[in-house]
């Protein structure tokens, strides 16, 4: 399999949150009821979009809160590293092709599209001001590619941020192939290793899967765009609570069959 793909052992639980989208204050109730019932043997994996249109402070403070916990849960006894795992959301594959932007065939239409898909929040996490990147998207390689090198050294300088942003996973998996996670969509027709961009941007694939997928027993995934709330299918899982958007996180735990054995949410 890919190196961009996860491999997680099987367990009794496996839990799953939802897109977090910069809400600092839903993840961090979330992680404060988390720590109190996992057990040995439990993995966890974050489905993606942990950067949000949020405030600067925010957003900063969502990503300090994840890698805190990720520390916290590795130090656990008889935890694996690979037992967590953090999938790569819209918001972190934009991110990701922000940094490279002066690539773009037209810059500046690339960036207007990122700013209605919600990056605006992630610039300014970084200390700048979207209407100013605006206008530099629009001055030539040159003037992109230094704006690209400032912004590389203001992600560096937050601890953690940058190894975070390079360890996302396109999507992870049991080993037994019983459970698939991704962030937002699957090609139904495609094995995992030929799903292009569909794990960001394939969300109305994933909700057209009426059958099984392999062996799969559930794809599940942790953002569905307008459709908030668990909405479980005989072969998906989609809990995208709206997290970031006026609605709650949610977290799940999984059996081995991807039925829901615990729940957790920021709000109750």
């Amino acid at each position: 399999m890919s190196a961009v793909l996860a491999p997680i052992k099987p367990a009794e639980r496996i839990w799953v949150v939802g897109a977090v989208n910069g809400d600092h204050g839903a993840l961090q109730a979330v992680h404060q009821k988390l720590a109190q019932r996992t057990a040995p043997g439990d993995r966890l994996v974050y489905l993606g979009n942990y950067w949000g249109d949020g405030s600067a402070e925010t957003v900063v403070a969502t990503l300090n809160e994840l890698l805190l916990f990720r520390r916290y849960f590795i130090a656990l006894d008889g935890v694996d590293i690979s037992d967590i795992v953090f999938l790569r959301g819209a918001s972190e594959e934009m991110l990701s092709k922000l940094q490279q932007i002066q690539f773009a065939p037209n810059p500046g239409e690339v960036f207007d599209w990122m700013l209605t898909r919600g990056v605006a929040g992630t610039v300014r996490a970084y200390g700048f001001e979207p209407a100013h990147v605006q206008s530099i998207m629009r001055q030539g390689a040159h003037a992109i590619s230094q704006w690209t090198s400032q912004f590389a050294d203001a992600l560096r300088r937050h601890s953690g941020h940058s190894a975070l942003l390079a360890d996302l996973k396109h999507a992870a998996y049991t080993t037994d192939g019983r459970l698939i996670f991704v962030h937002a969509g699957l090609d139904g027709s495609r094995p995992l290793t030929g799903q292009t961009d569909t794990f960001w941007w394939g969300g109305s694939m994933f909700e057209s899967i009426t059958d099984r997928y392999y062996d799969c027993a559930r794809i599940v995934r942790g953002a569905s765009g307008g459709q908030t709330g668990l909405i479980e299918r005989e072969f998906t899982l989609s809990l995208d609570n709206g997290a970031g958007r006026g609605g709650s996180l949610l977290a799940l735990a999984l059996d081995g069959q991807g039925k829901v054995v615990d729940r957790i949410e920021s709000t109750s």
